[in-house]
């Protein structure tokens, strides 16, 4: 008798930490990964069967699933398990840009009676747009690009559904093998004075962990390191890191633009940990 009772205590436990990632890629797998050592059981999502067997080997459970405008494709048992979906699909290329907000409805039309009580989406502080100035979460938006107001669509949505959700900013993605200075190559960067606003991939983990974990927290909250290094400073410093040409930069008169990242902190307690992206 004791025995059965523990045995369905541990099924529902797990069902109730029963976590999907919609997209799951560079931030998404390290982010399963650490979900699963934490106790979560972690599905994942990608649109190939060389992504699925990407999440496989990293042992994740992997799902072919794809979110179009009108219709979801793919292995829907996804979804019958999940307590909690995370998604983190970037809107794609510009002439597919006005399809993003529609695909996002698709889906929350599909998981609207489900057993999913929670959504993370993760956004970007490119919502805030590319003008001077200081912004928080309490700023307003001001998107310039066209995915950007694709992001913005997105939030909108989320926000005026039924299901609870947290919108997570994040900044400029970076890591070990990830970073802007390759993609400048042969470009001439602009803005030199300016400011960085990125995340490592080890604190953008840490930080959606920590908003998992906090069950009462939703609304947006911006993920950015503290460290905001010159433009010019920090290009030219991984340029020479990864051994690559020294880069060159526009003259052009600086606009400061800084992203503040501590509503996580004042909420939640959580620090960041790379506390300097010169590294």
């Amino acid at each position: 008798m004791f025995e059965a009772l523990k045995s369905e205590y541990i099924s529902i436990l797990g069902w109730m930490n029963s976590i999907g990632i919609i997209g799951c890629g560079w931030l998404g797998i390290p982010l399963g990964k650490t979900l699963k050592q934490k106790g979560y059981t972690v599905f994942g999502t990608r649109r190939n069967e060389t992504g699925v067997r990407l999440l496989s080997e990293n042992g994740i459970n992997a799902y072919k699933l794809e979110v179009l405008p009108n219709k979801i494709t793919g292995d829907l048992s996804f979804f019958d398990e999940l307590n909690t979906i995370i998604l983190s699909i970037p809107p794609e290329r510009k002439k597919n840009a006005p399809f993003y907000d529609q695909k996002i409805k698709t889906l929350l039309n599909h998981v609207e009676n489900s057993s999913i009580s929670c959504i993370l989406f993760l956004s970007s502080t490119s919502v805030y747009g590319k003008n001077a100035g200081e912004f928080d979460e309490t700023s307003l938006t001001n998107p310039d690009t066209e995915s950007s107001k694709a992001l913005c669509k997105v939030e909108q949505s989320l926000m005026n559904h039924n299901i609870p959700s947290v919108i997570i900013r994040l900044g400029g993605l970076v890591g070990e093998d990830r970073n802007p200075i390759i993609q400048l190559q042969n470009r001439k960067i602009s803005n030199p004075e300016g400011c960085i606003n990125f995340i490592h991939q080890i604190d953008a983990v840490r930080g959606i962990m920590k908003l998992l974990e906090e069950t009462k927290i939703d609304g947006i909250y911006n993920l950015v390191s503290p460290h905001h290094p010159q433009r010019k400073k920090y290009y030219t410093f991984m340029a020479k890191k990864l051994k690559l040409p020294k880069p060159e930069f526009h003259d052009e008169n600086a606009i400061i633009r800084i992203i503040k990242g501590e509503k996580i902190m004042t909420h939640t307690g959580f620090n960041y940990t790379v506390n300097n992206l010169l590294i």
